[in-house]
């Protein structure tokens, strides 16, 4: 009889232990699969921000800051783990140009018709905070 206690223990403890394994496996797992979800989203609401956000720089009336083309396509998310820690990045992490940064931030501009101001079109800081909504309703601080 005592063995059969001690067996009993020995496979709750191995259970339990197993458990414990999948738990943390699944939790990391679920945690990388938000973090890329996250990163999808901050892409699609900071290019969202540049096709949707009056230009102050049109002679005529222009609902959207794209141009050429260059700002909305550089607009990018990357999503890196190193241990446990996942990091996501937005942004315009490959391709920067000083009037990307006047448009985000708003600014001067010289142009054909004088100076210019460049309203802010805040496309990091929307991305920003549809990323923390995402990973909030998700759980993740």
């Amino acid at each position: 009889m005592a063995r059969a206690g001690i067996e009993g223990r020995v496979q709750l403890r191995n259970s339990l232990l197993g458990f414990n394994k999948t738990a943390k496996t699944t939790i990391r797992k679920n945690a990388v699969e938000d973090a890329l979800v996250a990163g999808i989203i901050a892409k699609n609401v900071g290019q969202n921000t540049i096709a949707t956000t009056p230009s102050d720089l049109s002679i005529e009336p222009k609902d959207n800051r794209i141009w050429t083309g260059a700002m909305y396509d550089a607009y990018d998310a990357d999503v890196t783990q190193r241990g446990n820690i996942i990091t996501v990045k937005w942004g315009w992490l490959k391709k920067k140009k000083k009037y990307f940064d006047i448009q985000e931030h708003g600014g001067t501009v010289e142009t054909r018709r004088g100076t210019v101001e460049v309203s802010a079109m805040h496309a990091l800081t929307n991305s920003a905070m549809a990323v923390e909504k995402h990973l909030k309703d998700k759980g993740i601080k």
